[in-house]
């Protein structure tokens, strides 16, 4: 790996001196190098496993990103990302450790394309409490300004400090969809829908200017379900009942530092001094100095990860929004995660395989091209879903013929219903001085224009084909799941489910995590003992993606609260870019809740 490297950086430095100035690219290249080139990371005895939250953990495998890149050369921080496996690896490994002593937790969570939520939470916060149990290694947490999701997971820590001057902000939890129809009206941007399922509501926020009832009466219900799971976890860290905590939250609203005491949420209050002490007395180290010995979370995996050769278990990972075609990074590209499960079905090291889903839907053409795989697949090996924070609409579609399927009690999954949206811009062209004519050989040959609206006649037949994919959908979640056909059909309607509702419904087969759905699998393939475990797709490599991506200027997330609304504006926007479907039918989630 370090004589690719070599070569790599040799020809990047010759390329970067001809098209990008030499200097600037030789500090980059040159510090990046050094930072790569150093040993394996070691693990000295005594060690605390320093897990920074200030990180985006994924489901899928990790490389190395642009972002990482550059701060490497420059020697400076930034959120990591941590893939789920790697997590949940190292905390088991850190168990039986001997050189670990006690896991230190500080930093707050970050969240980006499904990543950190509240189901991969899950998985993490019970690692930690097995790491607790199989040790009896104390657990130590650090917070300042903590969200929801960061105290779900600290709260299972035996000591939690937070800084005097923190707050908790923890009143409860909220959807709070954009709704852009008066926007669209303003500017002449045209929108038509169609769709299957009374519960289906993934286009009203560009046709409506506030929810639906029935939406209304599905997010409520998923909310109280998420937020349950959050109360019954703090309350259980501050020794009073779900009902005592609710009545605190809806109390207070906020919590400050000694709100947070007095409830017996945090343990004390204090600075980093305190922290290094209580580190230092948990882990057994009795130096004088205010330093302890720590190894971070990224370097011990790197210094715990199992190759994973021979017969496996392939865990492949369904991360984002589902489209046509290979995909970009952060989605599911039909053609390519089709390719890929085509691979395992003929590799025969590969003995089962695991799906783990962590999307909203899309795309049904693309959706069905998956699923097909997934059942060709099925003829050879076992196929067992884990569902992560969200698999819901065209996410249910690909997991639906597993042979068992597994989901977090606060997993967002069913939507079983479909939509058609169609964009046109005629009116905002036309005030620009912008027409339009054509000449066609058939009556709907323009049907799919976007410089008109569609006549009644073409959302009729739209409407019926919409109907039609709808009527496919039952009918594989009823032949998948092997439940009758009128019980489907009245929890589908595009009804948005939670994990827990989803196991009482028949939808999942049992709750758990991605180590759970990956035991049932090699118990399945006749593995014996600790199955050996493989992820795919490949992460991939820095210089595919600074090949792909070298010309563009990083994005950068405004530090300004301000600018949320406006930055979950623009990415609700660009969700219709993801509509590539040439149908223009999707099964594809109402919403993103990002609940902290």
């Amino acid at each position: 790996m370090k004589e690719f490297f070599k070569m790599f950086f040799a020809s990047m430095l010759a390329m970067a001196f001809v098209c990008f100035g030499g200097f600037f690219m030789m500090v980059i290249v040159v510090g990046a190098f050094s930072s790569m080139s150093e040993t394996e990371p070691v693990v000295k005895k005594g060690s605390v496993l320093v897990f920074d939250l200030n990180a985006n953990i994924q489901d899928a495998p990790v490389a190395l990103t642009e972002q990482q890149f550059i701060n490497e050369a420059f020697g400076r921080g930034g959120p990591a990302t941590y893939a789920l496996r790697d997590v949940l690896n190292a905390i088991e490994s850190a168990a039986d450790d001997m050189r670990i002593n006690a896991i230190y937790l500080k930093g707050s969570l970050q969240s980006s394309n499904y990543g950190s939520g509240y189901a991969a939470l899950k998985e993490v916060r019970e690692a930690i409490l097995a790491f607790k149990e199989i040790s009896e290694k104390p657990v130590i947490a650090n917070v300042m300004y903590p969200s929801a999701k960061d105290m779900y997971l600290v709260s299972v820590a035996d000591r939690i400090i937070m800084n005097p001057e923190g707050l908790i902000m923890n009143g409860g939890m909220a959807s709070e969809p954009i709704f852009f129809k008066g926007f669209f009206d303003k500017y002449g941007i045209g929108v038509q829908v169609t769709k299957a399922g009374e519960y289906k509501s993934a286009a009203e926020s560009f046709v409506m200017e506030k929810m639906s009832a029935p939406a209304r009466e599905a997010t409520r219900a998923l909310l109280k379900d998420l937020w349950d799971e959050y109360v019954e976890a703090l309350s259980e860290r501050a020794e009073m009942s779900p009902a005592e905590f609710q009545a605190l939250v809806d109390k207070k609203g906020l919590l400050n530092a000694k709100d947070a005491l007095e409830a017996g949420i945090v343990d004390e209050l204090g600075f980093g001094e305190l922290v290094i002490k209580t580190v230092k007395e948990a882990s057994n180290d009795d130096s004088e100095k205010l330093k302890f010995k720590s190894v971070s979370l990224s370097d011990y995996v790197l210094a715990t990860r199992d190759s994973g050769k021979g017969d496996h278990v392939a865990v492949l990972y369904a991360e984002g929004a589902i489209v046509v075609g290979e995909g970009d990074e952060g989605q599911v590209g039909g053609a390519s995660m089709a390719r890929e499960i085509r691979k395992l079905r003929q590799d025969d090291e590969v003995k089962a395989i695991v799906l783990r889903v962590n999307s909203p839907g899309g795309s049904a053409l693309a959706s069905e091209m998956i699923q097909h795989e997934i059942r060709l697949a099925k003829k050879k090996m076992p196929v067992v879903v884990s569902m992560g924070t969200v698999a819901a609409s065209g996410g249910y579609w690909i997991s639906t013929y597993a042979d068992k399927i597994y989901a977090e009690p606060n997993t967002i999954t069913g939507s079983i219903g479909v939509i058609g949206m169609f964009v046109n811009f005629k009116e905002i062209a036309n005030k620009h001085g912008f027409t339009f004519d054509v000449v066609k050989t058939g009556k709907f040959a323009d049907a799919m224009s976007v410089v008109r609206p569609k006549t009644a006649e073409e959302m009729a037949i739209i409407q019926r084909e919409v109907d039609d994919v709808y009527a496919d959908f039952l009918r594989k979640v009823v032949e998948g799941r092997n439940q009758p056909a009128a019980h489907i059909a009245n929890i589908a309607e595009g009804r948005v489910w939670s994990g827990e509702d989803a196991l009482d419904l028949g939808l999942v087969d049992e709750l758990g995590g991605l180590d759970a759905a990956i035991a049932n699998a090699a118990e399945r393939a006749g593995l014996e003992g600790e199955p050996a475990v493989r992820d795919y797709p490949k992460a991939k490599d820095f210089f595919e993606e600074l090949f792909e991506k070298f010309a563009t200027t990083a994005s950068v997330s405004p530090a300004d609260k301000a600018f949320e609304k406006i930055e979950m504006a623009i990415d609700e926007i660009k969700m219709v870019t993801q509509f590539d479907d040439p149908k223009g039918v999707y099964a594809i989630l109402p919403y993103r809740i990002d609940a902290n």
